[in-house]
């Protein structure tokens, strides 16, 4: 299986925000990743999260979350979308996926050669979800680790995590996950997760810890496409 991952779009009318994201260029650019993506062959995309930013009216941000759902259903892949910190801090989950089509929500994918499980870590530490209006983005915490456990204890193959938020300790702390050393030990003692892989830090990251590969995603915002994407491939 091919799977097509892009992160971090922030697609706004913005055409330059804090000094390194180029908004307004992420629409053109979620196009070249999709023709790569087909021209590839891949079977499945995966957006990791922060596909759009803010606008001065929340008409305008639904307006560009629909252009994005438009390029999603143009092409012939489906696409499975995390919410980011972004995306949560101007829709709710609902609003998100009813914009974007159902069809986009991600769920865990079997496949002969490995289980991808999506989790949802757009929540604070005190088990409140994030919501419209913005809050603390570093504040971000997990909360499912019970259900993550036997999810993990039953899986009969190699298993992908993907999450928007960070859980690698080589990335800077304040994008990481409050609970991210309890989040690892759960990864590492179920014997079966072989790569973690991520968005949220734009810069990017690739570290194996422990046995276990973590990919953090550059920015699209702030790369060129082909610099950005990542197209992997599972065995």
């Amino acid at each position: 299986m091919k799977l097509g991952i892009f992160t971090d779009s922030h697609y706004s009318s913005s055409e330059l925000t804090c000094g390194c994201r180029y908004n307004s260029r992420s629409l053109e650019k979620i196009k070249e990743a999709y023709r790569m993506f087909e021209n590839e062959g891949c079977d499945l995309v995966l957006c990791l999260g922060d596909l759009t930013d803010t606008e001065t009216t929340y008409e305008k941000e639904c307006e560009n979350l629909r252009a994005c759902a438009a390029v999603m259903d143009a092409s012939p892949i489906l696409t499975l979308c995390l919410m980011g910190n972004h995306d949560a801090f101007v829709f709710t989950e609902e609003a998100f996926y009813e914009i974007l089509g159902q069809k986009h929500r991600p769920h865990t994918v079997r496949t002969d050669a490995a289980m991808l499980i999506f989790l949802d870590a757009c929540y604070y530490a005190d088990g409140s979800h994030y919501g419209p209006g913005g809050g603390d983005w570093t504040d971000t915490y997990y909360p499912h680790t019970d259900v993550l456990q036997n999810q993990l204890a039953d899986a009969d193959r190699p298993v992908c995590i993907f999450l928007h938020q960070n859980v690698d300790p080589n990335i800077r702390e304040d994008h990481r996950l409050s609970n991210a050393d309890q989040l690892r030990c759960v990864f590492e003692e179920s014997g079966v997760v072989s790569h973690v892989i991520c968005g949220h830090y734009h810069p990017g990251m690739e570290s194996d810890v422990n046995g276990i590969h973590y990919l953090t995603l550059p920015a699209l915002c702030e790369r060129e496409t082909a610099a950005a994407v990542r197209i992997l491939e599972l065995p």
